[in-house]
């Protein structure tokens, strides 16, 4: 399981190390997402209450990259609105850990990440390139809270494996997506020109 969950920790600071190329306002969003996996992975390595961490920490990131998904790929939210969301995703798995519902934790993960796969469709380079890239990263995702339902060792391990992949994913697509805004841009100010994404 060490293993597993150092995978996901080397994910976690790449994924912070990424959301350095990223839009501003959905830096913040990545990079929290980014502690909280990290936290699970710890929380995993050295069995610190992992049954309550994983529906806390797995709410709450879907929710937060589906935020930085929506401000990389679209535009930001109403503040009250993100806002909302965060606070019922906290509170949701915070009510999955407490009762052992994993049903819980999983439906608004399965809601947030419908919603990036979404946005991913209707991005700046729809299913290609960034959005691509974002599809398959909420492909990992979901396959993560998919995994919440089952409590064993192998459900563990593929939570783990699942979430550094989604982490990854998103953390690239975000990253490419400001590259090639800022690329746009600056073609239509006659400063740079539009490059084809390789």
């Amino acid at each position: 399981m060490i293993a597993f969950a150092a995978v996901l920790a080397l994910s976690a600071a790449a994924g912070w190390i990424a959301a350095g190329g990223v839009l501003r306002g959905a830096q913040v969003y990545l990079r929290f997402a980014c502690v909280l996996y990290g936290t699970l992975a710890a929380s995993a390595a050295f069995s610190i209450a992992p049954d309550a961490v994983a529906p806390i920490a797995t709410t709450l990131a879907v929710a937060l990259l589906t935020m930085a998904s929506i401000i990389g790929f679209r535009r930001a939210p109403v503040a009250a609105i993100a806002a909302i969301i965060l606070a019922l995703a906290c509170l949701t798995g915070i009510w999955s850990a407490a009762t052992g519902v994993r049903a819980l934790a999983v439906t608004p993960q399965l809601l947030c990440l419908i919603a990036v796969l979404a946005v991913a469709r209707r991005g700046p380079a729809n299913l290609h390139g960034p959005g691509l890239y974002l599809g398959l990263g909420c492909v990992a995702l979901l396959a993560a809270s998919c995994s919440l339902l089952t409590q064993d060792t192998r459900a563990s391990m593929a939570l783990l494996l699942f979430s550094a992949a989604g982490l990854l994913g998103v953390a690239y697509a975000l990253a490419r997506t400001s590259h090639v805004l800022v690329e746009e841009r600056g073609g239509a100010n006659g400063s740079f020109a539009i490059r084809r994404e390789r």
